[in-house]
């Protein structure tokens, strides 16, 4: 389950968005976050999934971030992993998630570095 609205987050004009997940990330709800995942990168270049109230994650629920990645190459955005709960994280871990998104511990971490990252960016 997710909360029904993205929050903005930044001044405004950064193009950022955080999609607060909560509760459970299976084969019912993952269909309906990689959608809102995905359009979010009509408005953003930045998207941010807040896992910290993720209580439960399975290999179907994977497939959403892994679609939501996908997408922001394709627009050439990026997208990053907050918060995940240990059980979350140990998903995450196995399958090797944590290698194709970055993971932060906090909103904040993820800002500094991530556009840290893009001012740095000459391309």
């Amino acid at each position: 389950m997710m909360r029904d609205a993205n929050q903005a987050t930044g001044r405004p004009g950064d193009r950022i968005q955080i999609l607060h997940v909560l509760g459970e990330l299976d084969l019912a709800t993952a269909d309906g976050l990689a959608a809102r995942g995905c359009d979010a990168f009509a408005h953003a270049w930045l998207l941010l999934l807040d896992l910290s109230d993720l209580s439960f994650c399975d290999a179907c629920g994977l497939s959403a971030p892994v679609r939501i990645a996908k997408r922001a190459d394709m627009t050439g955005g990026r997208c990053a992993l907050i918060a995940p709960q240990p059980q979350v994280a140990k998903v995450l871990l196995i399958c090797r998630l944590n290698q194709r998104l970055p993971v932060f511990a906090t909103v904040d971490d993820a800002l500094a570095d991530l556009t840290a990252t893009a001012s740095a960016c000459t391309c």
